[in-house]
């Protein structure tokens, strides 16, 4: 499992950010596909963060939090992390993203960076789906947790429920 902003510096390093609109409402949702189809294939999934059922689908905060100044642009630098032993802001390291977890990132970039960042939203809000239900729970009760559990990812893409895109 991987850190959220350690993919997306691997996603802005190797996908030009502008050609394939990498926003931070797009990039939080590619990552949640990824995470969600790696989830049918291993127990922890690809990533180690969260996903919260935020108005617009799935979002990892920190990630959130490291693009919010693009808004709605292309983001064109690497998220950073303050090394807390220089003071000093860096870029968060990917280059230890395991081969094997390579081809699961590039295969899902293929598959889902063809939709506009629209379709992902709707994808995303699928009614049923993981975000529509955690969402709609924190909606009535704001003592629920907005947190996405990876079990009801888990269940929602595997082999027992066909998709579309699988």
């Amino acid at each position: 499992m991987y850190e959220a902003r350690k993919i997306c510096n691997w996603l802005l390093a190797n996908f030009d950010p502008v050609e394939f609109d990498l926003t931070n409402l797009r990039i939080n949702k590619l990552l949640y596909f990824m995470h969600a189809e790696s989830l049918c294939c291993r127990a922890e999934g690809l990533v180690r963060n969260h996903f919260e059922a935020w108005q617009f689908g799935p979002v990892i905060k920190p990630v959130f939090d490291a693009f919010k100044a693009y808004k709605d642009a292309p983001i064109t630098a690497p998220a950073q992390y303050l090394d807390y032993a220089t003071g000093v802001n860096r870029p968060v390291p990917y280059q230890d993203i395991r081969a094997d977890d390579v081809q699961i990132i590039k295969r899902e970039f293929k598959k889902y960076s063809r939709f506009t960042t629209g379709q992902l939203v709707s994808l995303s809000h699928e009614p049923g789906g993981p975000w529509d239900i955690t969402y709609r729970a924190h909606q009535t009760d704001p003592t629920f947790s907005p947190r996405i559990p990876n079990d009801l990812i888990r269940k929602h893409f595997s082999g027992d429920n066909p998709r579309v895109l699988h």
